[in-house]
């Protein structure tokens, strides 16, 4: 257990990327110098324990007894409990929230940063904030001691959390969020948060997750840099995201499913990455997952629009990048070579990019790109590594007993 908690620390040491835009190149120096030996040191740990969990598995392959044995307690944090299950069971209208924001002044506050900050620190038992329909001009962040909490809207498109903080007017990729969440044990289900700043605005991110949370029914809209799942492990179902560059990007365990990721039209001279996954390091274990997912093109782009630019699945924002999809249907924007490298000096032999059973026009894999870490229609076990069960190192636990719906394996289970 406590060699598993080192696989959240190589997401911390990501400071370089919080720095302003302009930072001294001698603080950036400085903090890479001083970081480096922490890096390597974590990822011999983690080598180490990536090759004892393979010992084990062949070893209870053969004895399945050892399992028990040697099985962490608690490999995931198991913070859903019999009140959150309670909570996820019923219809947003049903529940009886802690407080409740309204901006007609008809709830405890108007404002949802006002809400965030009056909840308790640390609470041990979920803290519920219902946000009641309408348009919120706010940017929210869930800092790291508002651990349990519970934002919950009245539905897509009716509950709407607005930003336009970007990097041409000064915010780094880091900062530019409508809604920061980095308390641990965070959900969110039936809302809409936006940043509305355009393609020329460059990176203006809508949502970013620096924590273990779960998302159900929530709408993310931007153009270049939508959803920066930054880090740790993260779940999304039945949610609509919508983009432009590199829109679902970072360096977390994020699974996405029966999701709907809708491409915009980019600025002129651009093209669109739906994906760009951030892995540092082999033995992190990172990526992106997007399972029974859409990705096609958002309503009212039109096909002579799309003669203008090209779309690819995504492309490696570091050189142990790793993304699967599976299952799920691509429209007939995607270019046939499916996958674009991130520049001309772009390492593409440690990259790891998976196709598995998708379906639709741009599924067609025989003009894919040829790099060693492509694979496509692979084989059933590449599917299981890329589940809840096994990416999010026991998530599947937490996120059943929450009554998300969600496939565990391959077999979907439902809400209530």
């Amino acid at each position: 257990p406590e060699l598993e908690r080192l696989r959240p620390l190589l997401h911390h040491v990501a400071v370089l990327s919080q720095l302003r835009p302009g930072s001294p190149p001698e603080l950036q120096l400085g903090l890479l110098q001083l970081l480096t030996p922490i890096l390597r040191m974590i990822s011999n740990c983690l080598a180490m324990t990536n090759y004892m969990e393979t010992t084990t598995h062949q070893e209870t392959q053969q004895n399945p007894r050892l399992l028990f044995n040697r099985m962490p307690e608690d490999r995931f944090l198991a913070w859903m409990t019999v009140a959150d299950r309670k909570i996820m069971k019923r219809s947003p209208r049903r529940m009886r929230p802690n407080v409740t924001v309204a901006i007609d002044g008809s709830g405890n506050y108007t404002a949802i940063s006002e809400a965030v900050k009056m909840a308790p620190n640390m609470s041990l038992s979920r803290y519920v904030i219902h946000i009641k329909a309408g348009i919120y001009k706010d940017s929210v962040v869930i800092p790291r001691e508002k651990v349990n909490l519970m934002l919950v809207g009245d539905g897509m498109n009716f509950t709407v959390i607005t930003g336009s903080k970007n990097f041409v007017d000064g915010f780094s990729t880091f900062t530019s969020a409508t809604l920061t969440v980095v308390g641990d044990k965070f959900l969110a289900r039936d809302l809409t948060i936006i940043n509305t700043s355009g393609p020329e605005k460059h990176q203006a991110v809508a949502l970013r997750v620096t924590s273990n949370a779960a998302f159900y029914h929530c709408e993310i809209i931007s153009y270049q840099d939508t959803l920066y799942a930054h880090s740790l492990r993260q779940f999304y179902r039945e949610c609509t995201i919508q983009g432009t560059i590199d829109f679902i990007f970072g360096n977390a365990a994020a699974i996405f499913q029966n999701c709907l990721i809708l491409v915009r039209k980019p600025g002129r001279g651009q093209n669109n990455m739906v994906t760009a996954q951030g892995r540092q390091d082999p033995n992190q274990n990172t990526g992106i997952s997007l399972q029974n997912c859409t990705i096609t093109a958002a309503l009212g782009l039109t096909m002579a629009e799309r003669s203008n630019f090209s779309t690819f699945l995504g492309r490696p924002w570091r050189n142990y990048s790793r993304t699967a999809i599976m299952k799920s249907f691509l429209g007939d924007l995607i270019h046939p070579q499916g996958w674009c490298k991130w520049n001309e000096y772009s390492t593409l032999e440690t990259v790891e990019y998976i196709e598995y059973m998708n379906f639709g026009p741009g599924s067609d894999t025989r003009q894919r790109v040829n790099w060693a870490g492509y694979r496509s229609n692979y084989s059933e076990d590449i599917e299981r590594q890329f589940t809840v069960g096994a990416f999010l190192h026991g998530a599947d636990d937490w996120l059943e007993s929450s009554v998300f719906p969600l496939f565990g394996t391959s077999q979907a289970r439902r809400m209530q």
